[in-house]
């Protein structure tokens, strides 16, 4: 019987009837460190923390009960499991049977997660080190056109090809090696075609430190990632202004790469239309650009379709609604080919915008009730983004392209100018006085040959260029090449390219020089030029980002408003109603404010007004309040907050508000890239030299690629395509700034997975008294709305 009940996935304790611990199997035994000699010495009572209701729920139970019951381990630390209490015999003795399980159990069912896993869109699976399925999902089994229990005991040979098991392979056991979850860009083929997944791989171990399998967990990626490929292609092609011109295959076909993307989106959500209509701002009309399967039948000999409304969502199929919704009505918006509507049941469309410009319309179509959509519309506005990138990209190459020839085409019609000119020409003295000219200096220059015969030719250098002169001594062994401008008599210059030789036989220099002035401009036009498309790749990137952070807050709050002024005017309204829209514009307005707070503040540092409200005080009484003032909020996740220190009181001129506003910031960080049940751990220590403050959390990490760019203005470890959090990428740039106005520094240290570590040291200073600002920072109504705005766009107020 004993060793029937050690095989138990449950906690097994028997005891008598006086409550005399009979039996434990192994399972509980580890669970309170305990071994067989010690637990058998004991009485449950020994070991339970409610000794109160003992008696009650254990002794004299009389009928099956589930209760929780807390136990304390060996090193008295407390165990709260959910038991099920039964009386039965044991070893031909009457005894009370008490089988317990960890208490999450309680909650939820194998089964339960099963479902979820099911249907939440993603690839999930568990498989050996052998490579056998031990578990797949639907969604995983779906892809093999399988199901789930076919798949079980099968191996990854049995569908992939020797290289891709190879690779797969490779990376678990590197996930093995470095014994914590990673993730992977994996290929598979599946009936031939090429599919990419994000996969999240954790290892398993049993009790023993053996290797049980691997869970996987994985996202299709594949049309992101088309997409994205796309998109830096043009990058490539549009930034690399050398290149164009001297590749005459580097054209980019706008029509046939959107048409190679819309066959790839058509294929991915399962769509029975799709099309891309441009909006073509000279005629008023949207032109039918890009056209698959059902759209190709229904703009059949529709050219364009003329726009009546300056209204934006009047463009769109559903009219005021933007994303999907079923059919209700014939569709007439577009003056399309009504009977090939006849059979749709679902319409989805979306604006593509790049900023404020309005650049079409993306439409998708399905027709068959059965097969509904499988998409999200942020999903799809997610595309369009990556769409309105790709075909301004491709405008902007071609017009590049364009203005790439006219400049060229005027370099070479300049060379041949500087070609047939006539070149000037002179002789000097060994000394540098000019003996002869040609008549050119008079009409290039102005002067005449009196004013320049027996005249010092430095005389005639324009005067920011007397540092590039050469000596005629140092032509006497050998020629000369320069460039440097000469200053015409209307009191304006010209640039020549000037070669310079000295005849021996004659003890003079000859110089010819070329007016290269034109040239010169054409070269700073050409850097302008790039400049200027450098300076607008960043400022698109920048105005992405930010018009991102502005608009989200600002959508909805007058969302909310509009919802509230509904309401008055049907007589919805209630306390709670009122209370909830002015909490969502009061997050909302806050979520500004601090977009806003950080511009201005990064702004003042810029030109050197940032004000430093320097004063001495207990700089670990305002981090430890600070720090205090964050629990609500951290309890929220479930994080742990823990805050310690080496030293109560150290004294140092500090401005207090600079001070808790990189609190803040480090703190807020922390909370975000933290998960549920994790930790953030703030540490300070002191010499006599400085303090050190370490804000370290169990988050999600920073790449090692990111971060050197980490406190760079507007510098993010997300990629704005795939960004878990909103932020304006300033933040960082802020804390650093403040920190080293305080003459101390900021470091990061972190790995991917493991957690986040910023560290920053302040100098113990002090101020004289009459150097000293007041300032109160024990305002606690201020620290809670300092939290309320840092915090804004974490949680609902």
């Amino acid at each position: 019987m004993n060793s029937i009940f050690n095989k138990f996935d449950e906690y097994v304790l028997i005891t008598n009837s006086n409550g005399d611990i009979v039996f434990a199997n192994d399972k509980f035994l580890k669970k309170l460190k305990y071994n067989e000699e010690e637990i058998y010495e004991l009485n449950v009572e020994d070991i339970l923390v409610d000794k109160d209701n003992y008696k009650t729920n254990i002794l004299e139970v009389s009928a099956d009960t589930r209760i929780d019951i807390s136990f304390y381990s060996k090193n008295n630390k407390i165990i709260q499991l959910f038991s099920d209490i039964s009386i039965g015999y044991f070893e031909k003795n009457k005894a009370i049977f008490i089988i317990s399980k960890d208490i999450k159990y309680k909650y939820y069912s194998i089964e339960d997660l099963e479902v979820l896993l099911d249907n939440m869109g993603l690839v999930a699976f568990l498989r050996d080190k052998d490579g056998k399925y031990l578990y797949v999902n639907n969604t995983y089994s779906s892809m093999h056109s399988k199901k789930s229990e076919e798949l079980l005991g099968t191996y990854m040979k049995d569908f992939f090809d020797k290289d891709l098991v190879t690779q797969y392979i490779k990376n678990d056991k590197e996930v093995l090696k470095l014994n914590f979850a990673k993730s992977y860009n994996e290929k598979g083929i599946y009936f031939d075609e090429e599919v990419w997944h994000d996969i999240y791989k954790h290892p398993i171990y049993d009790e023993n430190g053996n290797y049980k399998y691997m869970v996987c967990v994985a996202k299709n990626v594949t049309l992101e990632k088309a997409i994205t490929e796309e998109l830096y292609k043009n990058y490539n092609r549009i930034t690399n202004l050398n290149n164009i011109g001297k590749n005459r295959n580097n054209n980019i076909d706008m029509h046939s790469l959107l048409e190679d993307i819309g066959h790839k989106i058509t294929k991915s959500i399962e769509a029975s239309g799709f099309s891309i209509l441009l909006y073509d701002a000279e005629k008023q009309s949207l032109i039918p650009y890009v056209k698959i399967k059902n759209a190709i039948k229904i703009f059949s000999g529709i050219e364009s379709i003329p726009i009546k409304s300056n209204k934006e969502y009047d463009y769109m199929v559903n009219k005021s609604y933007e994303g999907l919704r079923l059919v209700e009505r014939p569709l007439d918006q577009y003056y399309v080919n009504e009977k090939s509507l006849e059979n749709t049941v679902y319409t989805a469309s979306y604006k593509i915008k790049l900023y404020d410009e309005f650049i079409g319309i993306l439409n998708i179509s399905y027709d068959d009730v059965t097969n509904p959509p499988k998409f999200q519309d942020d999903f799809m506005k997610f595309i369009c983004d990556n769409i309105a990138m790709i075909i301004k990209s491709c405008r902007l190459s071609k017009v590049t392209k364009l203005e790439s020839k006219k400049r060229k085409d005027t370099e070479y019609e300049l060379e041949l100018y500087l070609k047939t000119a006539v070149d000037l020409f002179a002789t000097f003295d060994e000394l540098g006085y000019i003996k002869k000219v040609n008549s050119n200096w008079t009409k290039l220059l102005g002067w005449s040959e009196y004013e320049l015969v027996n005249h010092n030719y430095v005389e005639f250098v324009y005067p920011e260029d007397l540092n590039i002169i050469v000596e005629i001594k140092d032509m006497l062994d050998c020629s000369c090449r320069l460039i440097n401008r000469y200053m015409c008599k209307n009191g304006g210059y010209r640039w020549l390219e000037w070669n310079y030789m000295y005849d021996s036989v004659n003890n003079i220099v000859i110089g010819t020089a070329k007016d290269i002035t034109e040239q010169k401009n054409i070269e700073e036009q050409r850097k302008s030029l790039e400049e200027k498309v450098s300076s607008e790749i960043v400022k698109n990137e920048f105005f992405a980002n930010i018009s991102h952070e502005f608009k989200t807050p600002l959508n909805i709050i007058l969302g909310t408003t509009q919802l509230a002024k509904k309401n008055m005017e049907n007589d919805n309204f209630s306390r709670g109603s009122v209370t909830k829209h002015i909490d969502t514009i009061k997050q909302n307005s806050y979520r500004l404010l601090r977009l806003v707070n950080n511009f201005i503040d990064i702004s003042k540092i810029d030109i050197g007004y940032y004000n430093m409200q320097f004063s001495n005080h207990n700089i670990i009484n305002i981090i430890e309040d600070i720090t205090l003032s964050v629990v609500d909020y951290v309890e929220d996740k479930n994080i742990n907050l823990i805050f310690d220190t080496d030293v109560e009181e150290v004294i140092l001129s500090c401005d207090p508000d600079k001070i808790e506003r990189v609190m803040l910031n480090l703190l807020s960080n922390a909370i975000k890239y933290t998960s549920d049940n994790g930790s953030i751990e703030v540490n300070i220590t002191s010499d006599s030299k400085e303090v050190k403050v370490s804000v370290k959390d169990t988050g999600t990490g920073i790449p090692p690629d990111k971060l050197e760019i980490i406190f760079d203005r507007f510098g993010q470890a997300n990629t704005p395509l795939s960004r878990r959090f909103e932020g304006s990428g300033i933040g960082l740039s802020l804390v650093k700034s403040i920190v080293e106005k305080h003459g101390g520094n900021i470091k990061v240290y972190s790995d991917v997975g493991k957690g986040t570590n910023f560290v920053f040291n302040i100098p113990i200073k002090v101020l004289d008294e009459e150097d000293e600002n007041i300032i109160n920072c024990n305002n606690k109504d201020f620290h809670i709305e300092k939290c309320q705005i840092e915090f804004s766009d974490i949680y609902s107020l």
